[in-house]
């Protein structure tokens, strides 16, 4: 049986991101502080009010696509597809092949953007409606109440399972598995659930993955309702900023491999070695002791994010910095793409500056701007919070194995 206290590090993350496809592009991003935030386009909608969106472009979608098997794709809405691509970069990073290898596995999913249904399927149905330019509003209802009621392409696209469905197939795993909600909670129940897996010695090897999308606009509208992210009509996301007016939304996925650090080769390993929560981000669990690093999600909103730097000097962390103003909010993958961040960081003993930034909401802070800032890092801690104000802390150690 294995140590209830065996280190448990990442061997392998992968991720396509408005980046783009692959770690390499969100680290050189990250680096050069650059956002990946761009006008919001699609031929499904328009909106001055949400004119800017984290969005994945057709090149890095369509090389996700060659990652997953031609008859798998009628099954995927576009954030399933990235999905199956940032697990097959994790594992090929982390040199294991399931089936081949011996190695037991477990599966652990995040996936957003399915509470609503597709604009884009239904559009599609639309179309097959019209003759000579115009819609056959009896020939729609028929497809709609009669010939696909039960479509099941439609109905799959749209389960919280689907990610967890689709990657199984791709990789043709049979294992432990278990599928969570989006956004914060839903990745720390995953990431927690694949720690004690492999401490337990259930499994030896653990994928997490969380994906989503909110390219909707029910499920913008319902964002910007909640305030979540701003109607002015920005087009750029300041993170820990006094111009900051908003957040703005994204899309996109990652996914981590873990395993016990014992069974690593003995060369310095990123270990995750605490996780904590609490419902209020004033009250959630921080270590006592000063961190190097401390890498936290943003608003975007001046006087929000001037809250959450007042619980951020609670670490006395050196340095801070965030990724949030890259790629917007994610909905699947939150805490998954700070970890990655939070690796590249401590394997590259270098600071990424937060996208933007140049007046801090608390000039007392150690925020990292302008250009990369090289330091000695042994930890990290990655603190992130949901809109409904959930919090989850991660701790992360830069360890060589024994």
């Amino acid at each position: 049986m294995t140590s209830a206290t065996a280190r448990i590090a990442i061997a392998g993350s992968g991720c396509v991101l408005p980046t783009g496809w692959g770690v390499e592009g969100f680290w050189a991003a990250a680096r050069e502080g650059r956002s990946a935030i761009g006008p919001l386009q699609t031929p499904l909608f328009h909106s001055e009010r949400i004119a800017a969106f984290g969005q994945i472009d057709d090149a890095t979608h369509q090389r996700s696509r060659q990652d997953v098997a031609q008859n798998l794709q009628r099954y995927c809405p576009p954030a399933v597809i990235w999905g199956v691509s940032a697990v097959r970069q994790a594992l090929a990073e982390a040199g294991v092949e399931p089936g081949q290898d011996g190695l037991r596995y477990g599966l652990y999913c995040c996936q957003g953007g399915y509470t609503h249904p597709s604009v884009a399927s239904y559009g599609e149905l639309l179309q097959e409606s019209r003759t000579d330019g115009v819609a056959d509003m009896n020939r729609l209802a028929r497809q709609v109440l009669q010939e696909r009621a039960l479509d099941p392409f439609l109905v799959l696209k749209s389960l919280s399972n689907g990610l967890l469905g689709v990657v199984s197939l791709a990789l043709k795993l049979e294992c432990e598995c278990n599928a969570y909600m989006q956004g914060v909670a839903g990745n720390l129940a995953a990431l927690r659930q694949a720690h004690s897996a492999l401490q337990s010695g259930r499994i030896d090897v653990a994928i997490v993955v969380g994906a989503g999308s909110e390219l909707d606009p029910l499920a913008l509208a319902a964002l910007a309702e909640a305030g979540v992210i701003g109607t002015d009509g920005s087009r750029q996301m300041l993170a820990f900023d006094r111009k900051g007016s908003g957040g703005i939304a994204g899309e996109g996925a990652a996914a981590l491999v873990l395993r016990r650090a014992a069974d690593l080769p003995p060369e310095p390993q990123t270990c995750l070695t605490a996780l904590f929560a609490h419902p209020r981000l004033d009250a959630l669990s921080l270590p006592d002791k000063q961190v190097d690093l401390l890498i936290s999600s943003a608003t975007g909103t001046a006087h929000k994010d001037a809250d959450l730097a007042r619980t951020l000097a609670r670490t006395g962390a050196a340095h801070i910095t965030s990724s949030t103003a890259l790629t917007g909010i994610l909905s699947g993958a939150p805490s998954l793409v700070d970890l990655i961040l939070a690796r590249q960081m401590l394997q590259a003993q270098s600071i990424a500056p937060i996208a933007g930034l140049t007046q801090p909401v608390d000039t007392h802070l150690p925020f990292v701007s302008g250009e990369p800032r090289d330091a000695v890092l042994h930890d990290c801690l990655v603190i992130n919070r949901d809109d409904n104000g959930f919090s989850a802390c991660y701790q992360l150690d830069l360890q060589a194995d024994d």
